[in-house]
């Protein structure tokens, strides 16, 4: 019969967790990894799985580890095995048919029958849903800025209206995706205490422009040195 993989690795997993046998971590990385070189093989009945290649898929590290857990494994009836021709050939490895994992053609229908409509629509939700996907999505980065424009609006009786403009086109500057705005990938964002230090650090500049904004004085005697 032809192995059901999902079926055959449920069934594995209920005897393991029957622990009607000493099982270890190493027999369950085995069989996983023969299980799924059996289904790279198409299912067929008998297939080969080198030495190296069994030890490196099962992450054991000694030959006389990995045939003393194919051995158990042959014992607890989930598997048969041939030996090479010595301890380098290739064994041959038969999966044994877990019970209830073979495939074959039911005659009994899948599907229940559907069931008799209800003569009354079920009730409202007591719960409201957090989001609608019937909804279209609205708040676009060019309504977000607008609003951010509105908040700076209230605060304008406070500063300049240059101080105002600029803050507004920094802060409002998009990302390269066009999603958000510079202010929104900030961790923190306080408006007014950001827009006091802007002020701050605004007068400051115009302050040292208006100390070094005179005309340099050279000498003869300066430019020789």
């Amino acid at each position: 019969m032809r192995i059901n993989g999902f079926h055959q690795i449920s069934a594995f997993y209920s005897i393991v967790f029957s622990q009607e046998y000493d099982f270890k971590p190493q027999h369950i990385s085995l069989y996983m990894f023969l299980l799924n070189q059996n289904n790279r093989n198409n299912w067929v009945e008998w297939f080969k799985c080198p030495i190296d290649l069994g030890m490196t898929g099962s992450c054991i590290g000694s030959k006389k580890t990995y045939y003393a857990c194919l051995d158990d494994l042959q014992n607890w009836g989930l598997l048969n095995y041939e030996k090479g021709e010595n301890m380098w050939k290739s064994p041959k490895i038969s999966l044994v048919v877990l019970k209830s994992t073979s495939t074959y053609t039911s005659t009994i229908p899948q599907s229940e029958p559907l069931p008799i409509p209800l003569p009354e629509p079920l009730p409202t939700p007591i719960y409201k849903p957090i989001t609608s996907n019937l909804q279209p999505k609205t708040n676009t980065i060019e309504e977000r800025k607008l609003k951010f424009a509105n908040d700076l609006e209230s605060l304008a009786n406070k500063y300049p209206k240059r101080i105002i403009t600029d803050f507004l086109n920094y802060w409002s500057e998009p990302n390269i995706a066009k999603t958000k705005m510079r202010k929104e990938l900030q961790k923190t964002w306080d408006l007014e205490r950001r827009l006091d230090n802007w002020a701050k650090r605004d007068n400051e500049f115009n302050k040292n422009q208006t100390t070094h904004s005179g005309p340099l004085a050279f000498s003869s005697k300066t430019i020789n040195k």
